[in-house]
């Protein structure tokens, strides 16, 4: 039998029925779950049933995204064990093939599944994902504080008394709290220009901004020179870092040019750059997740307790879900590099995975 001969054909068939039956009712749970969750955020909020259920379905995507690995695993899990059950293995380790030629055949299957979420599905749920954080920010928090990160610069935004400020710099220097090149505008709340500041060098010093050396330009008069300014500020350290944009916003393809932005900026981006290797590894991991499901729904029924092994199967799923976030977190924080944080959970289960098949090959 080759690779894609008519066995090889069935069971990924077979799988792709299963992982999509699997990824609509995991839809179906997410998008119910979450709208009851916005429905309790908006409480006595005049939001539309229209405007929640679109919340609701741009944020559904990254949410579904976030949950793949363990779909792709049940699907698989279900798919052996019904072959198991029908006594399809049997037959098939009867003409003298191994459980290898159905393993392979739906890892490839699942690792496809992978690319395409990476290549197509990852984009469109980070677009639809900045939306509903757009949308969120309009409906329930109101707030003009954020940041943007282009190559004009490193671009800020914040709400000082009644007027908007926004503030723009080439670099800044997160240690020292100081920016370089800086320009600032302030207008007014029903937006109209009020006044514009540029300076070579702006620190900030507690609630104030220390400027030096530059213009200040006021609505209605001439640019008029300082040596030293200072304006109120409720900038700081955290809230710069909070302020910045939510890496799952941001698609594979993205990344990597936000992370160079961030880089020159003067800007951390261990964040985004874990995140990428996260989202790189993860198509590899659909495929490992395979390998494991096989490991504990192909056990001989005549071996018995077939139940609990398909228990332990998603217990060890669970803690491997696990152990990826917290490599994640170790990787995000300096820890562990990030190519090893992002991969050490998919070279994890390839092993055990691999280790218990080969045990019921030779068993």
């Amino acid at each position: 039998m080759t690779l894609f001969g008519l066995l090889a054909r069935y069971v990924s068939r077979t799988f792709l029925y299963s992982f999509g039956t699997i990824l609509g009712c995991f839809f179906t749970i997410v998008v119910l779950f979450d709208f009851a969750e916005i429905q309790r955020r908006a409480g006595s909020t005049d939001i539309g049933f229209i405007n929640k259920l679109t919340l609701v379905l741009f944020r559904a995507p990254h949410l579904l995204e976030q949950a793949f690995p363990f779909i792709v695993f049940i699907a698989a899990l279900f798919v052996f064990w019904r072959m198991n059950r029908s006594h399809e293995l049997v037959i098939v380790r009867s003409i003298g093939l191994s459980l290898w030629r159905l393993i392979l055949p739906v890892g490839l299957t699942a690792f496809c599944i992978g690319c395409i979420i990476l290549i197509i599905f990852n984009p469109l749920s980070s677009t639809l994902l900045g939306s509903s954080q757009q949308l969120e920010k309009k409906y329930f928090s109101g707030s003009k504080e954020e940041v943007k990160i282009d190559p004009t610069g490193l671009w800020l935004s914040e709400q000082v008394g009644s007027t908007q400020v926004i503030y723009r710099a080439s670099q800044i220097d997160l240690k020292n709290l100081e920016f370089k090149d800086l320009n600032i505008i302030i207008t007014s709340p029903q937006n109209k220009f009020l006044e514009r500041i540029d300076a070579k060098i702006g620190q900030i010093q507690g609630n104030r901004l220390e400027l030096k050396e530059g213009w200040d330009t006021q609505a209605g008069h001439v640019a008029e020179p300082f040596s030293q300014k200072s304006i109120e500020t409720s900038l700081n350290q955290r809230k710069i870092e909070k302020m910045r944009v939510d890496r799952n916003a941001l698609s594979f393809w993205k990344l990597p040019s936000y992370i160079n932005l961030l880089d020159a900026s003067g800007l951390k981006s261990l964040q985004y750059r874990m995140h990428w290797h996260s989202l790189l590894a993860t198509a590899f991991w659909l495929g490992a997740m395979v390998l494991l499901a096989a490991a504990f729904s192909c056990r001989p029924f005549r071996q018995g307790k077939m139940i609990v092994m398909i228990v332990a199967g998603l217990g060890v799923g669970f803690l491997l879900y696990f152990f990826k976030d917290v490599t994640f977190a170790l990787g995000a924080s300096g820890r562990l590099p990030p190519l090893i944080a992002a991969w050490l959970p998919t070279l994890l289960t390839v092993m055990v995975g691999a280790v218990l098949v080969f045990n019921q090959e030779d068993g």
